[in-house]
C-alpha cells in the first residue's frame, strides 16, 4: 500500500487538510467545500444527505499523538460546528487513536451529541490507496495545486444545471433521439455504476424491416468455467433467461443494423442477453404435490406463477408458494411436453412461524425416487410430472433438516397460541431457541423439565447457611428454589411464565475452603456446588401456573 508522508505534510497544514478534503469530495459526491479565507465558521466541509441530514467533516493535519493542544483545537472546532446543529460530525486526522485517545473522543459526545466517527491514519491510507491520482498530489504537487483542484471541483458542483434547465435539455435530446431512426426509438438510463444504457425499442414490433442482427457466435474458453458458460448460454437461448457475456465471449461477434444507427462501427465490450419476458396477470394458480413411489400424494402445496420467459425451444414459468418461502422454476419444452423443476428457498422476512411449515413439509418429502406432480387450476386441469433425482435435494434444507424445522416452527406457533404472545420468526432463531420453545411448552403442560448445567452458584451470608448446603460425606443435599419472575429469551423475544420451582440435588461443595475464608473476611461468600449426575436439576411451574390444554 502506498502511504502518504503525513509527517512531512504536517509541516504544511493547509496542504494536508486540502488533500483530505479532496478525498472526501471524491468519496462523497454530495459533499461541498467552503472557502475558509473569511472563516468557515466550523463548516469547511459538509454534506446534506437525503436533503435533511447534515454531516460535517473536520480535517486536521495533526501527526504523532493527540496531545492537549490538539484536543483543544478539536473542541474549538466542535464549538463552532455546534452553531450549525449538525446531525453527525466526523473527525479526519492521520492518527490512529490509542485507547486513551479513543476514550477522550467518545467522551466528547456527552457535550456534543452529534460526534460520530474518528477516521484515522489507517482508514485514510486505505482510501488513498484506491485513488492513486490523489496519492500523486501528495507526493509530487504543491499545496497551491491541490487547492486549485478543490476550487475547480467546487465550481463544477456549484454550476450544476437547475432542474427546469435540466428538464428542457433532457426533453430536447429525447425528441432528437426519436428522429434518428424510422425503425427504433431510443430510451436512455443510468445503471447502478453510473454507466449510460441506451435501449433501442422497435417502432413496429414484429416487422423484420430494419432488424438488428448479431454476426458470429460467442466464444467460450476451455475448462470447467467456459463449459459452464456455454451450457448457460444454450439454456438461455433455448428456454429464456438472462446472461452476461464478457469481451472475451463476444470477440468474434459484430453487429449489423440500420445505417442511421451506426451499429457497424460500434465495438462490443460485452453483451447482456435478456429473453422476451412477460408478467402474468392475473397469475396462474397451481397445486404442487410430492407423490410416493406408489403414486399416492404425500403432501401438496399451492403455487402462484407470476412471470413467463420465452426461448427458441420452449419457455420458463416462475412462481412461488404463498408467502414466498419456496421459489419454483418450471421449464417446458415445446411439442414434447417434457418439463423440469428447479426449487430454491428464500425465507421471507417478518413472517409468522406457521407460514413456513407447509413449504418445509413439502421439502421434507422431496426424496429421490418420488415424483413431483403439478396440477394447474381450471375447469379442465392439466398435469405435469417429473421424477425427483439426487440433484433436486436442497443444499440448505435437506429432507431431514426441513422436517425438523417444520416441527420447530409448528412448536413456535403453538407456543404463541398458548401464551397469546404473537411475533414473527426472529432473524436469529437457533436450535437452542427451539429447545427452549419445547421446554416452555412442557412447563405450560404441567410437565417437569431437566435443567442444563452441572454447577450451581449461590451467595451465602452465614456459616449456618454454608453448613446446610454442605452435604455429609457420601450423602447429598437438596435445594428447592422458587423464582417469581421466570422468563425465557427466544430469538430475542422474552416469554414470561411467572413463578417457577427449581429442584437441585447436590453432592459436593467445589470451593468449601475458599468459601469459608471469604465468608470470614467479607461476611458473604460465593459458593459453587456440584449437581448430582444421578439426579439432574429439574424445573416445574406451581400448580397454580399450570394451564390446561
Amino acid at each position: 500500500m502506498v502511504k502518504i508522508p503525513w509527517e512531512k505534510l504536517a509541516e504544511n497544514p493547509k496542504a494536508s487538510e486540502a488533500l483530505v478534503t479532496m478525498l472526501v469530495l471524491r468519496l462523497r459526491p454530495g459533499a461541498r467545500a467552503v472557502d475558509g479565507k473569511g472563516g468557515d465558521e466550523g463548516r469547511d466541509l459538509y454534506e446534506y444527505v437525503e436533503g435533511e441530514t447534515l454531516i460535517l467533516y473536520e480535517a486536521k493535519s495533526f501527526s504523532g499523538r493527540m496531545g492537549k493542544s490538539q484536543r483543544s483545537q478539536v473542541v474549538e472546532s466542535l464549538q463552532s460546528a455546534a452553531r450549525h446543529q449538525p446531525d453527525h460530525w466526523d473527525l479526519l486526522v492521520p492518527i490512529d487513536p490509542n485507547p486513551s485517545e479513543q476514550r477522550w473522543f467518545d467522551s466528547l459526545r456527552q457535550e456534543f451529541q452529534f460526534v460520530r466517527e474518528w477516521r484515522g491514519r489507517s482508514w485514510l491510507d486505505t482510501q488513498f490507496a484506491a485513488h492513486p491520482d490523489l496519492v500523486r498530489y501528495a507526493l509530487h504537487e504543491s499545496s497551491d495545486y491541490i487547492l486549485e483542484r478543490i476550487a475547480e471541483l467546487k465550481m463544477e458542483r456549484e454550476v450544476m444545471p437547475k432542474i427546469p434547465d435540466y428538464i428542457d435539455r433532457a426533453v430536447t435530446l429525447h425528441q432528437r433521439g426519436q428522429e434518428i431512426s424510422p425503425h427504433y426509438s431510443l430510451q436512455t438510463e443510468l445503471d447502478a455504476n453510473g454507466n449510460s444504457l441506451i435501449h433501442l425499442i422497435p417502432k413496429n414490433p414484429g416487422s423484420r424491416e430494419g432488424e438488428i442482427r448479431l454476426l458470429g457466435s460467442p466464444q467460450f474458453p476451455a475448462g470447467a468455467h467456459g463449459e459452464a458458460q456455454r451450457r448457460q448460454y444454450q439454456e438461455t437461448m433455448r428456454f429464456g433467461g438472462e446472461m452476461e457475456l464478457t469481451a472475451e465471449n463476444v470477440a468474434g461477434i459484430s453487429v449489423s443494423g440500420p445505417v442511421e444507427l451506426g451499429l457497424d462501427a460500434l465495438p462490443l465490450a460485452g453483451m447482456r442477453i435478456i429473453s422476451p419476458r412477460e408478467e402474468i396477470s392475473p397469475s396462474i394458480h397451481a397445486q404442487l404435490a410430492v407423490q410416493q413411489e406408489s403414486g399416492l400424494p404425500q403432501v401438496s402445496l399451492p403455487l402462484e406463477f407470476t412471470r413467463r420467459e420465452h426461448g427458441s425451444a420452449g419457455g420458463t414459468l416462475y412462481g412461488q408458494s404463498i408467502g414466498g418461502f419456496l421459489k419454483v422454476r418450471l421449464r417446458l419444452e415445446k411439442g414434447s411436453g417434457k418439463c423440469s423443476f428447479t426449487f430454491s428457498v428464500d425465507p421471507p422476512p417478518y413472517s409468522m412461524p406457521q407460514t413456513f411449515v407447509p413449504a418445509l413439509r413439502l421439502i421434507g418429502n422431496m426424496r429421490p425416487g418420488r415424483t413431483v406432480a403439478l396440477a394447474f387450476a381450471g375447469d379442465t386441469p392439466s398435469r405435469l410430472y417429473a421424477p425427483l433425482g439426487d440433484h433436486d435435494v436442497f443444499d440448505r434444507w435437506p429432507p431431514e433438516e426441513a422436517t425438523w424445522w417444520a416441527s420447530a416452527f409448528e412448536d413456535l406457533a403453538h407456543l404463541q397460541n398458548r401464551t397469546g404472545y404473537f411475533f414473527p420468526v426472529p432473524d436469529k432463531f437457533t436450535k437452542a431457541d427451539v429447545r427452549d420453545v419445547r421446554d416452555v411448552l412442557a412447563l405450560l403442560s404441567g410437565e417437569t423439565i431437566a435443567l442444563r448445567g452441572t454447577v450451581l452458584s449461590l451467595v451465602v451470608t452465614s456459616s449456618e447457611a454454608l453448613d446446610q448446603l454442605t452435604p455429609p460425606p457420601g450423602q447429598m443435599s437438596r435445594i428447592r428454589a422458587q423464582s417469581q419472575g421466570l422468563s425465557f429469551q427466544i430469538g430475542g423475544q422474552e416469554i414470561e411464565l411467572g413463578a417457577g420451582v427449581d429442584i437441585y440435588t447436590l453432592d459436593k461443595v467445589l470451593n468449601l475452603s475458599e468459601a469459608r475464608r471469604e465468608l470470614a473476611e467479607n461476611g458473604q461468600a460465593a459458593v459453587r456446588l456440584r449437581v448430582s449426575k444421578q439426579f439432574p436439576a429439574t424445573r416445574h411451574l406451581p400448580d397454580t401456573q399450570t394451564s390446561p390444554e
